[in-house]
């Protein structure tokens, strides 16, 4: 059935259909069997008149499939990493940053759909966009599309993942974003400063959460010291950092 909605618009479908989808045969790498959903998935809430004519739905379905191909492909690229690496490194890779740099590098605001007059594209919103593109793929061609669209189209060809290792993950203003978004008070306390090995100093930083002492880091300056608390009430609060990404 497929086979022949393919056909059908390639040879026998409105010229403005068969346009539309050549360009997605040189974006995804596959004729589209139904374009339709890939027009959606690029229209962005401001110009659809209820939700469900939105790309947001596809942007949920586009989520999960992400994040179990960049979790398997990891998985098996690093057999002997362990789950922090692994989790953090995943991400790096879906957060909203380098999600909306991969959908401009893919050139997809030449598709987006929205109210020019009271909207600003973002990297959030190109994001967005790539997620539901995602799963318009999966709806219209299966899983390993998706999956191959993802591993070759957006990791290989545009993410460095060397490179992305060595970046740093700023758990502090990640913390801080946190604490805003549930109304939780947070706090940076410089405990102790030592000296150590002649004229080094080791800095000793709490982090406090609504009052009570959640973590501690040690490092050779302050900001070292908050970064290593930081990421360490990460692990003891038990914050997705999935969550905060998407968000």
């Amino acid at each position: 059935m497929r086979f022949l909605k393919v056909i059908y618009n390639r040879l026998f479908a409105p010229p403005e259909i068969k346009v539309f989808c050549k360009q997605l045969k040189n974006l995804l790498g596959f004729y589209p069997a139904n374009p339709s959903i890939f027009k959606l998935a690029f229209r962005h809430s401001s110009s659809a008149k209820d939700i469900n004519r939105s790309n947001e739905r596809l942007e949920y379905l586009g989520d999960a499939v992400l994040d179990t191909v960049i979790s398997t492909y990891l998985f098996k690229k690093y057999p002997r990493k362990g789950e922090g690496f692994l989790t953090e490194t995943r991400s790096k890779i879906v957060s909203r940053k380098k999600l909306g740099e991969i959908a401009n590098n893919l050139s997809l605001q030449e598709y987006l759909e929205y109210n020019e007059s009271h909207v600003t594209v973002s990297p959030t919103i190109m994001g967005n966009a790539l997620e539901a593109l995602i799963g318009a793929i999966f709806l219209d061609a299966g899983y390993n599309q998706a999956r191959q669209f993802i591993i070759y189209k957006m990791v290989i060809n545009h993410i460095d993942l060397e490179i992305l290792q060595h970046s740093e993950y700023n758990y502090k203003s990640k913390l801080l974003e946190w604490s805003q978004k549930y109304n939780r008070k947070v706090e940076f306390k410089l405990v102790n400063q030592q000296i150590v090995d002649g004229n080094n100093r080791l800095f000793t930083v709490c982090v406090h959460v609504d009052g009570k002492q959640i973590s501690k880091g040690k490092g050779k300056n302050k900001k070292n010291a908050q970064k290593e608390a930081a990421k360490n009430a990460f692990s003891t609060l038990k914050i997705s950092i999935e969550e905060l990404e998407t968000t």
